[in-house]
């Protein structure tokens, strides 16, 4: 076979090229009818969710934080608070605090460090506190890979990142994964209450290749840890969700963003770190084939890069369970409903998972925009079986 017959035989080339035959002219005619990004509103919950005594572990889902500003730092009082109280000073169950990418911006460490960069990352990790059974992960984002730069340079930046976390964790129990500049997945169980898979996707975006191996390497060994979790509610954690409303899903205004080339570019799939561009729909692609090999869904996906919060339910066996975007850490955008959409918002915020058996229950925290306290405003439960009536849709705020 000739390399070039060889290189469209690739499954990788070959999600890419009918990605590349969508339609993506399509697309951009579509979007010239919109002027700015939808925002869906929906009802505040009246009562805040107690504490969780009976859960066997609880994750925290935080996400593209890399900005100093006073929104992150209420939000991140909000959650070291929060911590605090469901550590209870090592008595309560064990808790992750996962930081779902872009946590230095614009574009990662820096070669020379400064205060004011690694206050970007520091000001994240003190939030987790010194609890003994408290400890954080960082995965990476786009812009922690240099934002855009070169291959080289995005995975010098990364290894950056995992010094400075690695100095901080002298004083805190803080990890960066997955911790070689390569995919992954690093899976942590949380004994037998949860398995966690974290991803580096901005990897899987560029397919780079070499000492990491193949992007088809990376999904034979997701499946296999889905395949082995062994019963536990499963986790993937990274930065690129694999749907959503917000504006990398396409809800995107004509000016939202900068100029008109960029919505263009945006709606025709030229842009890679939007999900109907070639890679992402590669990428996508390939978690569903990864899924499906494993026979065992995860029950969710969680990710930042939409600066919104998000819970989706997704409904095809070759899909996580439930999609939560929480990447509005330091940032917010407009967000939209989608096809299974239970709850979003453009607030500020962070969400809770409490595991406890085979239900886990869910609890959205957000600011709003423009300031004021933070507080819960939805909860559900998840279960691997994600029956059509469970996790219903919040109600639509008055008017909508």
């Amino acid at each position: 076979m000739s390399p070039a017959r060889d290189a469209l035989a690739h499954p990788v080339a070959r999600r890419a090229r009918r990605a590349r035959r969508a339609g993506v002219v399509s697309l951009a005619v579509t979007g010239l009818v919109a002027c700015s990004g939808d925002q869906v509103r929906y009802q505040q919950r009246a009562t805040i969710p107690p504490t969780p005594t009976a859960a066997s572990a609880v994750l925290y889902l935080v996400g593209d934080g890399g900005e100093v500003n006073a929104d992150r730092e209420a939000v991140l009082a909000h959650l070291a608070a929060d911590i605090e109280e469901v550590a209870r000073g090592g008595a309560g169950p064990p808790v992750v605090v996962a930081f779902l990418g872009d946590n230095i911006y614009d574009e990662g460490a820096p070669a020379e460090q400064t205060p004011e960069d690694m206050e970007k990352l520091s000001g994240q990790v003190h939030a987790i506190g010194t609890a003994p059974n408290v400890h954080g992960v960082f995965v990476p984002g786009n812009h922690d890979w240099a934002d855009g730069g070169s291959v080289p340079d995005g995975r010098e930046a990364i290894a950056r990142q995992r010094a400075w976390v690695d100095d901080l964790a002298s004083d805190y129990d803080v990890r960066f994964l997955p911790d070689d500049g390569c995919p992954g997945p690093a899976t942590e169980d949380i004994g037998d209450a949860a398995r966690l898979v974290f991803v580096d996707t901005e990897w899987l975006l560029r397919a780079p290749e070499g000492e990491c191996g193949t992007a088809d390497d990376f999904y034979a060994r997701l499946a296999e840890q889905l395949r082995t979790a062994g019963g536990r509610p499963v986790v993937v954690l990274s930065h690129h969700p694999l749907a959503s409303g917000g504006p990398h899903g396409g809800n995107v205004g004509l000016f939202q963003r900068g100029p008109l080339v960029y919505f263009l570019a945006s709606k025709s799939g030229a842009i890679r770190q939007d999900l109907h561009s070639p890679a992402y729909t590669a990428m996508r692609e390939g978690f569903a084939e990864a899924i499906a090999r494993s026979g065992a869904p995860p029950l969710v996906h969680a990710a930042g890069h939409d600066h919104t919060l998000q819970v989706i339910r997704l409904a095809a066996p070759d899909e996580p369970r439930y999609q939560i975007v929480s990447g509005a850490l330091a940032k917010t955008e407009s967000v939209d409903r989608i096809e299974g959409t239970r709850y979003a918002s453009d607030g500020f915020g962070y969400v809770r998972l409490e595991f406890a058996g085979a239900r886990v229950r869910l609890v959205v925290f957000r600011r709003e925009a423009d300031g004021g306290p933070v507080s819960a405003v939805f909860s559900c439960f998840l279960s691997q079986e994600a029956p059509s009536t469970e996790c219903p849709e919040a109600p639509l705020a008055a008017g909508i």
